[in-house]
């Protein structure tokens, strides 16, 4: 299966980067739109018939990823798919420690959001966007700094 940036492993959702239409015999065409989610499969995933047909296309472009689709399967070349967000934590495995400092930035990023009179992001100048980052970075990195400094925490995972 193509590295798709991290996402290649069997099981991993991933989304349309495109438009793509499926042809159903008998059915007629299906038009998916782009960031339609779907997941990799494996072919021992795939029934019988349909698992050599797919191994067959598999083997004869190495550029295709075998999906789970909307309950179908198919194979599709690996660069019309990204990685897709399913709300998971950003951090891995964050430690108590970076947790309490997440916390303790959020009421700084609170105050300058409210310093600009509006808390729809979307209407963020680039700058106003770039100053937020700065807020909340900057407020992790004194809290967590504080906490070091202090070296109460034990939360070394070995």
């Amino acid at each position: 299966m193509p590295n798709l940036s991290g996402v290649s492993a069997v099981g991993n959702p991933v989304e349309t980067t495109v438009a793509t239409t499926w042809h159903y015999p008998g059915q007629g065409f299906l038009v998916l739109p782009a960031r339609t989610p779907c997941r990799t499969a494996g072919l021992e995933e795939v029934p019988g018939k349909e698992q050599r047909i797919f191994r067959q296309i598999l083997n004869r472009d190495a550029t295709l990823v075998l999906l789970l689709m909307g309950g179908t399967y198919r194979a599709l070349p690996g660069d019309k798919l990204r990685a897709r967000r399913t709300g998971g934590r950003i951090m891995i495995d964050p430690t108590q420690r970076e947790l309490a400092a997440i916390r303790a930035a959020g009421p700084k990023a609170g105050e300058y959001i409210e310093s600009l009179g509006r808390t729809d992001m979307a209407l963020f100048s680039v700058e106003e966007f770039t100053t937020l980052i700065q807020v909340v970075v900057s407020a992790y990195l004194e809290a967590k700094a504080t906490f070091d400094v202090n070296n109460t925490w034990d939360d070394i995972p070995f």
